[in-house]
Order: C-alpha cells, then structure tokens, then sequence
C-alpha cells in the first residue's frame, strides 16, 4: 500500500504539471485567435467601408518576431499560412521547427551576406525588403544555387517615402527602374517582382485623424501608378502596419502587417 501510494504521488505532480500546461495552451490559443480574428473584422469593415472589392480582399500579415514558435504553431492549427519575420536566424529556425507549408515572409532590413541564408529556406513566400539590385541578384543566384526546385521568391522593393535616413529603402527613380527592369531578365527565374513595401514615418502613422491622408502612403501609390503605367505591370503594396492598417486600406494596399495586436507586447531583443 506504501509502495503504491508513494507511485501516485510520484505521479501527480507530472499529472498536475500537465494539465496546467494544456489549460494554458488553450488559453494562449484563445487569445491569438480572438486577436487575430478581431484585427480581420477591423480589416473586412475597413474594405467595405472603402469599397474594396471581395476579389481585391487585402491580406492580414502575421509578424511574429521575437515570439515563440508555439504562438506560430496555435495559429496555424487555426488556419492561418502567412506569417512575417524580421531577422534572419529566427526566421531560418522557425522555418525547421514548423510545418513546412507556411508561406514566410521577410520583412526585415535585408542584408547582402544574409541572402543567401534566406534563399535556403525552401518555404520562404516573399522578401518584402528589396532595396539594392546587388540584393535582388543575390537572391536569385543563391535560390538558383541552393534551392532551384523550391517556388521562386516573391520580391517587393522597398520604397522609402518618406526621406528618413534611418530607413531602408529607394527614392531615386533610376535606380527603382533599374530594379524593375532586372526582374524582367530571363535569368531571373527565380526571384518574383509582385509589389512595393514602405514604412510610413511615426508622425503620419500616428495621426487619428479620420480624412488625414497619409503622405508616406499616397507617395507609395504614386509609385505604383507610375510603374504600373510604364512597365505594364500590376504590383501590390504592402503598407499598413498595428496602428495605421486601416488608413493604409483607405488608400490601396494589398497587404497589412499587424504583430504586436496580435501577438502582445514582444520581449526585447537582445
């Protein structure tokens, strides 16, 4: 009776310790979905407030930096296949741990030496931070190299409208034309060119004014236009971000890329 009963004490704390994991699971899982969720309502208000069509639906982006591979995970068992990275070694770890249909997306500052590390990631969707052609025909060298069975790498090329030094990111229109018209080299096979990405400033991102129209974004559109007209093309714009998404569907984005209201306040990154 000793023995035994010494066993099931042995045992409950595992047991314990167990359930409390799941509960918190299922807790944790609750909270992502119930985000996630809330910010697509806020988005499909948004379109038809606007007028966007069903068809032109914009996507929600994910960005999970500096947040567990589990919240990933509770996401994507909720159906969810975007997700957004900002650096390169938790972008490529993810990548192992996790089901192998995400779709990633590189949001961060992209840097030469790291493009081929990026173009090793087999499921790596897109890079949203094309801002060099030295950049551009890395990629595509290195996904020919390392992964040419993989889907080609969707690009956006990064736009910096609103003339801040400390972002990344083009302003001088020969070198964005440049860009544009190496995507169409039949030696890029596999590198995508689909859209423009910016990062509005603080100021103009901040601003709770109903008709403001934000400058940062109206730049990027004008953008679009321009290189729409003169190569025959269609790009998207990824523009948006937790506090100005809604403001970025007035004006015409294809995408938004929400984190912290989806995923909370995220650690700092050491």
């Amino acid at each position: 009776m000793i023995r035994g009963g010494q066993r099931l004490i042995r045992f409950l704390p595992t047991y314990r310790t167990t359930q409390i994991n799941r509960i918190s699971t299922m807790t944790r899982k609750d909270e992502l979905v119930t985000n996630y969720e809330s910010i697509l309502a806020q988005i499909r208000d948004a379109e038809a407030k606007y007028g966007i069509n069903n068809k032109d639906q914009v996507m929600l982006l994910a960005v999970s930096k500096l947040k567990p591979a589990s919240d990933v995970q509770l996401l994507y068992d909720h159906g969810i296949r975007h997700f957004g990275e900002n650096y390169v070694q938790e972008l490529i770890e993810k990548s192992i741990a996790l089901p192998k249909d995400i779709n990633w997306h590189f949001i961060g500052g992209l840097q030469s030496n790291k493009c081929k590390d990026l173009a090793k990631i087999p499921n790596l969707y897109a890079v949203e931070t094309v801002d060099s052609l030295k950049k551009a025909n890395k990629l595509n060298e290195a996904r020919s190299k390392y992964n040419p069975d993989s889907p080609p790498i969707n690009c956006f090329i990064q736009i910096n409208t609103s003339n801040e030094e400390q972002k990344s990111g083009l302003s001088d229109e020969s070198e964005i034309f440049e860009i544009i018209e190496f995507f169409f080299n039949s030696n890029t096979k596999n590198i995508n060119l689909i859209g423009l990405m910016t990062i509005g400033s603080w100021e103009t991102s901040h601003n709770n004014d109903p008709d403001y129209i934000n400058l940062d974004f109206e730049n990027l559109v004008n953008w679009k236009s321009k290189i729409d007209s003169k190569y025959n093309t269609n790009l998207k714009l990824s523009m948006g971000m937790s506090a100005d998404f809604k403001q970025a569907i007035k004006q015409g984005t294809s995408e938004v890329r929400v984190g912290t209201d989806i995923f909370g306040v995220r650690p700092a990154k050491h």
